[in-house]
């Protein structure tokens, strides 16, 4: 959660007038459009919200808050953005060197209290799980490893003379109804340090439970997206190998030292943010990607992968080996297996053609007009002109379309001719999540969301409302952000702002429900039974057969009893 000044910051700051600095506003219905500053924009594609205090751009597809903005255009860090924001409002940040030292101490104080567990009776379930891992006990010192014990007020009662309110700052305590508890219980843990190997936040692993790793949020020490895991570490093999890998996980980055790939940092996360480039490009000016290739392929990864190379750097990737990451590549199949898969990696655009190809049925128009729609969408992000035409060029290629028509699209210049009009990418789904995140869903409805249902790249949103939800919050829009990862930002804030017309907002939130919720269910089932069916007559139960199509019946009842709602 983030501080108290931050908070301030973000209530009194009149995002308009922020963002009017650099572009000329314009009213729109209930918000503001312009040009937007970070792509060439020949209509109005930025959206402004004074109400919901975001903004986004439809075009380019970045998007956030108003520190964020100020971060993006003046290429500014975190604390850099919140320092120039308080001054112009008068408020005072409490945290100087002297109380950043402080909070390190108590951070320091937290790893030495997880590492200490780690070695007790009660930690025997984490030990037992990283030897399983293959990490022995010189890599619990050397990565400061450790466990957070079972209860809810373990490092509570340890570190409570420190001060409960900096162990809430730092992310370690969390409030409650009953009191403040600990955030971190049962769980084996990671600590993450800065380039300077110093502890700034902390990560939990749970033995089987969800969610499967837990973070501190943004602290006045860490913020999501600006720090590399195992950097202190790969700092000296990155110079001398000239090169960074880049994994996702901090098991990979661990599995990949002990196999002699020292030069390895962790993104913790699928997708680079352009601070997070920054940092690298301080120390390298190649950077070798070996995320699995289910993350590597995902469509906010390869957006990270552009970032990397608008920060000046070259760009590979390692396929790995299907199935395989690059923790379980170590442990399956030995170093030499690890070192073999960053020997020939892919250039950036062939990876970047590839991923497309396998995420599209380029058989299809439809197909098509995705894979390009999505490479218009990194389009801003690629500032090498040589690598514009290289991608223009692989694309013509894939598509059966010419370099120039492909070139021309990519740049705003018009659409290459696929046969029909561009297909619109806003329906029931999108108005669902809109509706979400304006707390309109009814609760009957939440209490059976099921993620798988929803798109990868909304998932992440829509986990953590929900998640928020269950704990009695129904968080705007705007504190959802400071609760995600910055890759997942610009998805909240084009769904936030999405302008979904209707003349009842009820029957337009009952309309979602069901068009993305209950006709798919619905559909999902008839198919299902329709197969059985099928199954039931080749194996000649015809009673089976029978009770099936009754079945069926039903459901095709309930789907037109659906359909006919309005």
């Amino acid at each position: 959660m983030p501080g108290p000044e931050v908070e301030e910051i973000k209530g009194r700051i009149d995002i308009v007038e922020l963002v009017g600095r650099y572009v000329t506003l314009k009213p729109a219905g209930s918000g503001f459009k312009g040009r937007c500053p970070f792509h060439p924009d020949d209509t109005p594609s930025l959206h402004v919200s004074p109400d919901k205090g975001l903004w986004h751009c439809f075009g380019c597809h970045a998007g956030g808050d108003a520190i964020g903005f100020l971060m993006k255009i003046e290429k500014l860090s975190f604390p850099e953005a919140l320092e120039r924001l308080a001054a112009e409002l008068g408020i005072e940040l409490k945290r100087g060197g002297e109380g950043r030292a402080r909070l390190l101490q108590v951070n320091e104080e937290a790893a030495r209290f997880f590492a200490g567990e780690l070695r007790k009776p009660g930690g025997k379930k984490a030990r037992d799980y990283l030897l399983s891992r293959g990490l022995p006990e010189d890599a619990w010192d050397r990565y400061r490893l450790g466990y957070a014990p079972e209860g809810w007020d373990g490092l509570l009662r340890a570190l409570g003379r420190l001060g409960v309110e900096t162990l809430r700052e730092l992310g370690l305590v969390v409030p409650g109804e009953r009191g403040p508890y600990d955030r971190f219980r049962d769980r084996v843990m990671f600590t993450i340090a800065d380039d300077q190997g110093r502890p700034v936040a902390f990560a939990g692993r749970s033995f089987g439970g969800e969610p499967k790793y837990l973070n501190v949020p943004n602290t006045p020490l860490f913020t999501k997206g600006t720090v590399l895991y195992g950097l202190h570490l790969a700092r000296d093999a990155i110079r001398a190998a000239g090169r960074a890998v880049l994994v996702e996980g901090y098991t990979d980055v661990i599995s990949f030292h002990r196999a002699g790939i020292e030069e390895t940092v962790g993104s913790m996360g699928t997708a680079l943010t352009e601070a997070q480039a920054r940092l690298l490009a301080r120390y390298t000016d190649r950077v070798v990607i070996a995320y699995d290739r289910d993350a590597a392929g995902e469509a906010s990864a390869l957006r990270g992968l552009a970032i990397l190379r608008g920060a000046g750097l070259r760009v590979d990737v390692a396929l790995l080996p299907p199935g395989e990451d690059p923790d379980s590549l170590v442990r399956n199949h030995g170093p030499d297996a690890a070192r073999a898969a960053l020997s020939s990696p892919l250039p950036f655009h062939r990876f970047f053609v590839e991923a497309l190809a396998s995420r599209y049925d380029l058989a299809t128009v439809e197909g098509k007009e995705g894979a390009l729609a999505e490479a218009k969408g990194f389009w801003p992000e690629i500032r090498s002109v040589p690598l514009q035409h290289e991608l223009a060029r692989e694309l013509g290629s894939l598509l059966g379309l010419r370099e120039e028509e492909v070139w021309a699209y990519l740049r705003g210049e018009g659409r290459p001719f696929l046969g029909k009009e561009e297909r619109s990418r806003v329906g029931p789904e999108e108005h669902f999540v809109h509706f979400l995140l304006e707390g309109k869903i009814p609760d009957r409805v939440l209490e059976d969301l099921d993620l798988v249902e929803f798109r990868p790249e909304y998932r992440p949103i829509v986990a953590k409302w929900v998640e928020l939800w269950h704990g009695g919050r129904r968080p705007t829009a705007e504190e959802l952000a400071g609760e995600l990862p910055p890759e997942d930002v610009p998805t909240l804030t084009r769904l936030a702002l999405l302008e979904v017309p209707f003349s009842n907002e009820a029957q337009a939130v009952e309309d979602a429900v069901r068009k993305f919720l209950y006709l798919p269910r619905l559909e999902r089932q008839i198919a299902e039974k329709r197969a059985r069916v099928q199954a039931a007559e080749e194996a000649g139960d015809p009673a089976e057969a029978s009770r099936l199509q009754a079945e069926i019946r039903a459901l095709c009842r309930e789907r037109l009893k659906l359909l006919r709602r309005r």
